[in-house]
Parts: C-alpha cells; sequence; structure tokens
C-alpha cells in the first residue's frame, strides 16, 4: 500500500514511523504547499523493503533520535531517481541512481535531497546481518556504486522488486528476500576483496564500533575487556587507550550503561513483578553485593527504594 503526502509534518511523522525516528526539514527554495511524498513499504518474509519519495529534503538522524529507540538496525538505502549527498559515521558520498549506501541506525546520519527523488530501503536488525557477513561496519558511509558489477546487480534486483513487489504472493517475496540477501553479500564480499587494503577506521570510528558491540551485548554476562579485545582483534592495551579519551574506563563504561538499564526498568511498572536480583541478572550482574553498591554509589538510593519511589 502506497501511502500520498502533501504535508512535510506528515512525512516526518510517516518516515519516523516506517524507517526510525529522524528529522527533515524542507530546502529552503521549497514552500510547505508544494511538498509531495510518498511511502511504501511491504514485509518480505523476515525484513522490510521500502519505496520512498518526496520533494528535496534535509533528513538527519540525531543522537536525540538514536536514544529514543534501542533496537539497532542496518538500513540499506538503494537511490533509485535522483542524486542524494550523504554524511555518515565520519564520511561523505554522492550517490547516483544505482548506486547505494549502508547506514546505522545507532549512529548519526545526514541525507540531502536536492531535486525530487526515489530512493528503496530494506532494513533488517543489525544483528541479523552480523551473522551472514562479520563486518558490515567497515562499509558505513560508504559509496557502493553500481560500477562495481555485483553492486550494479543488486541494484537492478532492489529497483525491479520494488516497482513489482506490491503484485507478489508471499512465496514469491519470501524467495525474493533470500535472492536479494544472498547479492548483498555477494556484493559486501566482492567489495572487500577488491580492496588492496583493508578499509581503516579512525580511532573514533573503532570506539564508536566498540561502543554499539557493548550495547549489543550489554547484558552478556562474559562482557568485558577480554571479550570486547578477542570479538575485535585488538590489545587490550590499544582498547583502553581508545577509551581514555572519552575519561571513562572500559568496565566503567559497561557499569553506568548496565545501572541505567535497571534503573529503568526498577522504575518501569511492567517489571514489578520481577524481583530486584533478576533485575541485575539480566542485565550482566552477576554478583548481587557488588550491584547494589554500585547501584547506591550511582543514583545515592538503594536498588529498592528506587523501586519503591517509582512505585
Amino acid at each position: 500500500m502506497t501511502t500520498l503526502i502533501t504535508s512535510l509534518d506528515s512525512f516526518n511523522h510517516e518516515v519516523s514511523n516506517s524507517f526510525c525516528p529522524m528529522s527533515c526539514s524542507a530546502l529552503s527554495s521549497l514552500k510547505n504547499n508544494e511538498f509531495n511524498a510518498s511511502i511504501s513499504s511491504k514485509r518480505l518474509n523476515r525484513f522490510s523493503l521500502a519505496q520512498v519519495s518526496s520533494s528535496p529534503i534535509v533528513a538527519q538522524r540525531s543522537k536525540v533520535d538514536i536514544a529514543r529507540v534501542t533496537d539497532a538496525y542496518y538500513l540499506i538505502k538503494f537511490q533509485l531517481t535522483g542524486n542524494c549527498s550523504t554524511k555518515h559515521y565520519g564520511r561523505e558520498a554522492r550517490l547516483a541512481p544505482g548506486d547505494f549506501i549502508i547506514c546505522s541506525s545507532s549512529e548519526p546520519y545526514q541525507l540531502e535531497f536536492q531535486e525530487s527523488y526515489q530512493q528503496a530501503v530494506f532494513a533488517m536488525p543489525q544483528l541479523a546481518l552480523q551473522e551472514m557477513f562479520q563486518t558490515p561496519d567497515d562499509y558505513l558511509g560508504l559509496r557502493m556504486g553500481n560500477e562495481e558489477p555485483t553492486n550494479g546487480m543488486l541494484a537492478q534486483f532492489v529497483y525491479s522488486l520494488s516497482q513489482r513487489m506490491s503484485q507478489l504472493n508471499p512465496e514469491a517475496l519470501q524467495s525474493m528476500e533470500a535472492n536479494l540477501l544472498d547479492l548483498l553479500i555477494t556484493s559486501l564480499k566482492n567489495q572487500k576483496s577488491s580492496h588492496t587494503k583493508i578499509i581503516e577506521s579512525s580511532p573514533e570510528q573503532h570506539l564508536q564500533r566498540i561502543k554499539r558491540l557493548i550495547n549489543m551485548h550489554i547484558k552478556d554476562f562474559r562482557l568485558g575487556v577480554d571479550f570486547i579485545a578477542q570479538t575485535e582483534n585488538i590489545s587490550k592495551r590499544y582498547l583502553h587507550m581508545l577509551f581514555k579519551s572519552q575519561n571513562i574506563s572500559v568496565s566503567r563504561y559497561i557499569q553506568q550503561l548496565r545501572l541505567e538499564g535497571c534503573y529503568k526498568d526498577l522504575t518501569n511498572k511492567e517489571f514489578n513483578n520481577i524481583s530486584i536480583s533478576n533485575v541485575a541478572l539480566a542485565w550482566g550482574f552477576g554478583d548481587l553485593s557488588h550491584f547494589n553498591r554500585c547501584f547506591k554509589a550511582q543514583y545515592s538510593h538503594t536498588p529498592r527504594q528506587i523501586r519503591l519511589r517509582g512505585a
């Protein structure tokens, strides 16, 4: 089903609901009564493909928007018509029809469309893609150009699918998703092998990647310096160096996130039937006495006092 939109406010609402919270603003040359847009979305099998078009806009996903949701997705954006200038993960790119880019919903990004455009957006949870391809973050914010044969084949497939997905039955859509995923992984593998050297991240980009890893595993009791260093294939010394710029240790950063998670659960009435000890265990605290001491030091109240106050 295609939703036709004639106001920027409505477009902001629909885009945030269809993809993730973000803010869209019209270019200064565009009058409000001239705005037109459309959004259509279809669940293929496990994942969704959407098509969006609008008058010229700037779309931004800020840290405030990111804080509003916890689910982390990769948004693979295929440029169908028009051009798009992007800023994401410390990188800038310009997309032409047939190009695509991978964005992370857990990182800020900006898309600028100087003219009317069409994009197809394939969304999938980050863990799902990482199970198929280990290092998608290496390609965040990079233009995946259609001059690469596998990129071009993937872009053509997505274009055809986006034009016809409303006409396909569930069985066909399931097969189309499998084909899309095969092409996407093939494209990423080919992109990796075609580079003469591994794409290098700046220390800041590496730190952000590690923070995403921490967020994804925050409830895993194994999470710690050894786990992160082994997963990222880096030395513990380098890991500590990255966090030194944040004026916080790795262990303290993990502890703060876990305490914040416990605090939210203890002040949420939906969790009243779960014991404080089980809340702490669910957030990766194995030593309850240590949890109680850390919690009181952080919030000046015991977990029980916070729960009673929330009630």
